[in-house]
């Protein structure tokens, strides 16, 4: 559906628990061996190759001897364990993690009327769908949450919030929580970030019943499954995207997937986000991003993979993950069957033509075809 804040060209409203679910059956009709409860907790490498990766689960631990693995833990756990390079500016600056929340029994008419009567307090060129709609999509509620801050029902000063509502099922997803991560990727594992962000989601919540149009009977519904971590560890790779690959429309002869999202940077200390800069055509993503420059048999994808911080604002979100990691897990599997390393498959040909025959879209072209 088009996107109502103009943000992005579309967005795709989905069924949390739905998706979870559909997304399990596809990985049993597809033959995947799925271990719950089994961190990764060690790494063996010698002479730049993994030769073990060891699992702790509830009957032990598990060591498997892979020939190819792919990291998509967001957070690069088997490039860090493995003692992979990683980029200079990984501690820096890094972007805030949220908790998302789900309300329910939001009565949406009077919260639209709000804000058809508030444009001022909303991004610029919104459109305010009205009661009869199915979805939404809003950035703004500008002068509820400084007024909520200044009363003291919100310790956390905001100037806008994202909600995405379902309006004839009275559910509302809000992304207004946040916590500095003072770059550590372990912030999630020691739950410093779970807890304050536990608080924060109480608070908004209270403060939708007293303060929103249509919330008095709102409740939470549902939280996310983890904390939302945006940026920790990105490995150094053969080839790192930089902010200009991503503003300037990049094209690569090893390209894989696409990205096209804004470079979207969210503050840690201020009330809003720190900055955006618009992505004019899109970029291509390069295979040698997936690579890290050791191990030779480790794949990366999602947010970890080879890219500068302000790059990493537009590769982070979700549909670029779901790209770059079809890629790699492609990759891993024309390894595997060649018996060579991932890198041997450079230029990427037949990585390329793989991906075309599963309708991938690996380039500026055929994005535009």
């Amino acid at each position: 559906m088009p996107d109502n804040v103009g943000y992005t060209a579309t967005r795709t409203p989905v069924n949390h628990t739905e998706l979870m679910l559909t997304e399990a059956q596809f990985l049993q009709e597809a033959g995947v061996g799925l271990w719950l409860q089994a961190p990764l907790t060690a790494v063996q490498a010698r002479e730049d190759r993994i030769l073990t990766c060891e699992f702790a689960t509830p009957a032990g631990p598990w060591r498997v001897t892979p020939q190819v693995v792919v990291d998509t833990s967001g957070d690069a756990v088997v490039a860090h364990l493995a003692q992979s390079a990683f980029q200079p500016d990984s501690a820096d600056a890094c972007q805030p993690v949220s908790l998302l929340f789900k309300l329910a029994g939001v009565d949406f008419r009077p919260l639209m009327d709000y804000a058809r009567r508030h444009p001022e307090e909303f991004r610029p060129g919104s459109v305010f769908p009205d009661a009869a709609d199915e979805h939404v999509n809003l950035w703004g509620y500008t002068s509820l949450l400084q007024q909520g801050h200044r009363d003291g029902r919100l310790k956390l000063l905001r100037n806008e919030m994202h909600i995405a509502g379902w309006l004839p099922r009275g559910e509302l997803v809000v992304n207004v929580t946040r916590h500095a991560s003072e770059g550590r990727p372990d912030a999630e594992q020691t739950g410093d970030a779970w807890l304050a962000l536990c608080r924060q989601v109480m608070a908004f919540a209270g403060w939708f019943r007293q303060s929103v149009p249509g919330c008095a009977r709102a409740y939470v519904a549902a939280i996310g499954n983890q904390v939302g971590v945006r940026e920790s560890r990105r490995v150094q790779g053969h080839y790192t995207l930089t902010q200009r690959d991503v503003k300037q429309g990049a094209c690569f002869d090893d390209s894989i997937a696409c990205g096209g999202f804004p470079v979207d940077i969210h503050s840690s200390l201020e009330p809003g986000l720190s900055h955006t800069d618009a992505v004019v055509r899109g970029f291509e993503i390069a295979y040698r991003s997936l690579l890290p420059l050791t191990p030779h048999n480790l794949l990366v994808a999602g947010r970890c993979l080879s890219s500068d911080h302000a790059a990493n604002g537009s590769l982070r979100i979700t549909a670029t993950c779901f790209a770059t990691s079809e890629a790699a897990g492609v990759a891993a599997a024309l390894a595997v069957g060649r018996g060579c390393l991932p890198a041997q498959l450079l230029p990427a040909a037949a990585l390329r033509e793989r991906l075309l025959q599963r309708g991938a879209i690996i380039s500026l072209d055929s994005a535009c075809a």
